[in-house]
């Protein structure tokens, strides 16, 4: 399958990994939602009193729209109208959709005039209330399963440098050279950025006056401390792998170069944890410097998302080839509204989100947790399945693959008979060493066996051979 997608036009490659969102039919919806992304993220940095509830207005308005299109974009009447290519049904286009996003509009503003949290009986339901904190627990929450996502970009830049670097040439003096400049690179670049971070924004927590409190610069010091043992910690764990591949005779620069991007993952969030023990002196100019670093991180995010959950979801039946591009659209709205509003406070009633600060302090925290255990756990994993070190550890369907294997090998050898061994009293073999096969939908000998290592043998993801099996839904 990944021979098929190789062999297909740039044009289609981008229609099937961002399912559909830049082709003609859905070009109308993506120009609004690109236009509506970066008009909010821009507005979401003016001081203006009240602009943050127009933004939470005017995203809530879109991803209803959206939503509402997710659902009629099932409705088979209804495609010549909304996915029509033609010229001609632009206007068309055009008109309805016009009519769906002032139907959300009108929707949106009267509970907005009617139905804040001083108006309505249950004041949680008020819209001040009900809003933002939706929009903040989905921002939160996506942010701790992030580096899920990130990693397949990450995996992609890595994998990409490693194939025109090395080449596959592992023996040679090359990709000896290469593999220990990225290793080397890999280790001073996180040192650095930390003294780099250190020396200009030590000022920012320093006292700006004698009644000021010392304790922002202490935890500030604190935290550089405990940053730079976190370095060794992954250091000595990037210098193991290396090792590893040495022995394995597979020197590449895939295990560096996907350490350094999580590190600025890492940094990152690390540095937006310490944030909130800073002084509030010059708050203006290091909030904007965060923000501006959180906005293009959730932008790379939101690329990722339009891809990577994409893929996850499509097995679900309420999606199709059409569809699925509204739902990506609102998530990645709600997902940048709840960024907007921990910036703005938007929509935000009294007492509410006066402790924004402890919330962005626990996300951070818990994002940065979640990104080291995932490194440690995951740098290892991934270098052992794409062949760059010996493998330890084999989950079931490898393990059934491997004998399934071995059975093949021996028949065709000759020093098994063929008739020896039923295929039924091969899958009984298996479940009595706790295998089944039929939970892993794989039959006899067959699938695990040809995935796998066609995966690793090209040294691609499974998610490549995801992307074809939609476009052969889309035909």
């Amino acid at each position: 399958m990944n021979q098929a997608y190789k062999d297909l036009s740039l044009k289609e490659k981008i229609r099937i990994t961002f399912h559909k969102i830049f082709s003609l039919s859905h070009a109308l919806y993506s120009i609004c939602f690109l236009g509506v992304l970066i008009s909010c993220i821009v507005l979401s940095f003016n001081p203006i009193q009240g602009l943050g509830d127009v933004v939470l207005f005017i995203i809530t308005s879109f991803a209803l729209t959206f939503l509402i299109y997710l659902f009629i974009g099932r409705i088979p009447q209804l495609e010549k109208i909304l996915f029509s290519e033609e010229r001609k049904d632009q206007v068309k286009k055009v008109v309805f959709f016009l009519f769906v996003f002032t139907f959300s509009a009108v929707i949106t503003m009267l509970y907005f005039f009617f139905g804040s949290s001083s108006q309505v009986p249950i004041q949680f339901l008020g819209w001040d209330f009900i809003l933002p904190s939706f929009f903040i627990i989905l921002y939160f929450g996506w942010n701790l399963i992030q580096i899920f996502f990130l990693k397949n970009g990450f995996e992609n830049i890595s994998m990409n440098a490693n194939e025109k670097l090395i080449n596959n040439d592992y023996g040679s003096k090359k990709a000896d050279l290469f593999a220990l400049i990225f290793l080397i690179a890999a280790l001073i670049i996180p040192i650095g950025i930390q003294l780099g971070t250190y020396f200009g924004f030590l000022y920012f927590f320093e006292p700006q006056s004698p009644i000021d409190s010392l304790e922002p610069i202490y935890w500030f010091n604190g935290w550089n401390i405990a940053v730079f043992i976190i370095i060794v910690l992954t250091s000595y764990r990037l210098i193991y792998l290396f090792i590893r591949s040495k022995k394995n005779n597979t020197p590449n620069v895939f295990s560096s170069l996907f350490y350094i991007l999580i590190w600025l993952v890492i940094w990152f969030r690390s540095f937006s944890f310490i944030n909130s023990f800073r002084s509030v002196s010059f708050a203006l100019g290091i909030d904007i410097f965060r923000a501006l670093v959180d906005v293009m991180l959730m932008i790379f995010t939101a690329f990722m998302v339009l891809t990577s959950l994409g893929k996850k979801i499509y097995k679900f039946k309420i999606f199709n080839q059409n569809n699925i591009a509204f739902f990506l659209f609102a998530f990645t709205l709600i997902y940048i509204e709840g960024q907007i509003i921990m910036i703005t406070g938007a929509g935000s009633i009294p007492g509410t989100y006066t402790n924004r600060s402890q919330i962005n302090l626990l996300n951070n925290f818990l994002v940065l947790l979640i990104t080291l255990i995932f490194y440690w756990w995951y740098s290892e994993y991934i270098l052992e399945r794409k062949g760059f070190i010996y493998r330890q550890k084999f989950n079931q369907s490898e393990v059934i693959s491997i004998v399934s294997d071995f059975k093949e090998y021996l028949i065709t050898s000759g020093a098994l008979s063929s008739d020896k061994i039923s295929e039924r009293e091969f899958q009984n073999y298996l479940r009595s060493k706790n295998l089944d096969t039929e939970k892993l939908e794989i039959k006899g000998n067959q699938a695990s066996n040809s995935i796998e290592k066609s995966q690793e043998d090209r040294n691609v993801s499974p998610d490549d051979d995801d992307i074809i099996s939609q476009d052969d839904n889309y035909s």
